[in-house]
């Protein structure tokens, strides 16, 4: 008898448990509709945030108006700053014999025509100098006094450091795309932050067998030596510009929940207006639905508005 009545109150337990988790999970789902329900909303369906005047000045709010907007269709491509090789020479011995002498060091400045080197020709037996054919800086230095030295060996190398190269790879979807003449933006990859815009001058004609890629080539001007050959950047070609009709600017959207966002802006309050994104440049964003044209909207520190709006959602569970 004591077995059969353990047996049947064991289920009748968990049905309790259970209907008491249900109706707690009902209690919290009408706690929550009732929290939104009782949300101000705008004309929109979007809940409102308020702020004092002088709260609205203090954080640099700024309103604009939603509209046409160009936008730059880019590619984002790694690339390496190189020495210009047109504005390099490698600095070689008339005639084989031995280094008696170096004049110049390592990252020193040269003048065209200035001593680099001393050499004890073999067949004359008599020293010779080797005058630098360029100005430039003295990027390389290959040899060693004493060394053995014949035409092909590179004493020195001397570039003119005024323009380098941004050298970056074409991949095979962006062949026919990538063009001469097209616009590229430049910024480096850690260290101090560079940026530059330039064209593209040239264009590889011909594959790397073995990555299948070619490359693309921006001159950049460095009259003060900010661009350091060898230095990593980030090359952001622009293919095209297309207008779109309904655009606002990057700083304009927020993250709601897992959605995107816009404040809209009227004289007394903001509605947060859940948006559709499709095209950027980074500066500019397409809002593809959600928002008219001409419609009036936080473009600049709207996350003051969205840090007020998570404020109140908090103090409305408190």
């Amino acid at each position: 008898m004591n077995r059969l009545l353990r047996n049947t109150t064991r289920p009748t337990t968990i049905l309790l448990v259970c209907a008491i988790a249900v109706s707690s999970c009902a209690n919290k789902a009408s706690d929550v509709a009732k929290k939104e329900a009782t949300q101000p909303t705008g004309p929109h369906g979007g809940v409102l945030v308020t702020l004092a005047p002088e709260a609205v000045h203090s954080a640099g709010i700024v309103v604009g108006t939603a509209g046409a907007r160009e936008i730059e269709v880019t590619f984002e491509l790694p690339g390496e700053i190189k020495l210009n090789d047109e504005r390099k020479v490698e600095v070689r011995p008339t005639y084989a014999g031995r280094v008696t002498a170096l004049n110049a060091a390592l990252g020193s400045h040269v003048s065209r025509g200035q001593p680099l080197a001393e050499i004890l020709s073999n067949e004359s037996l008599s020293g010779y100098t080797v005058p630098s054919p360029t100005s430039g800086t003295v990027v390389a230095r290959q040899t060693s006094p004493g060394a053995v030295v014949d035409q092909g060996t590179v004493l020195y190398t001397v570039a003119d450091l005024s323009s380098v190269w941004l050298d970056f790879p074409i991949y095979v979807q962006q062949l026919g795309r990538i063009r001469r003449g097209q616009r590229v933006h430049v910024r480096t990859e850690g260290g101090p932050a560079i940026s530059a815009t330039g064209t593209i001058s040239y264009v590889g004609l011909v594959l790397d067998v073995d990555t299948r890629t070619t490359y693309a080539r921006v001159v950049l001007p460095n009259p003060d030596g900010r661009w350091q050959p060898g230095r990593l950047a980030t090359a952001v070609v622009v293919v095209e510009r297309v207008t779109v009709p309904v655009a606002v600017p990057e700083d304009a959207i927020v993250r709601v929940g897992t959605d995107a966002a816009v404040f809209r802006a009227d004289s007394s309050a903001f509605e947060v207006q859940p948006v559709t994104l499709g095209r950027s440049d980074g500066t500019t964003t397409e809002i593809i639905s959600g928002l008219e044209r001409g419609a009036r909207i936080v473009a600049r520190n709207a996350f003051w508005l969205k840090a007020e709006l998570e404020k109140e959602a908090g103090a409305d569970e408190d």
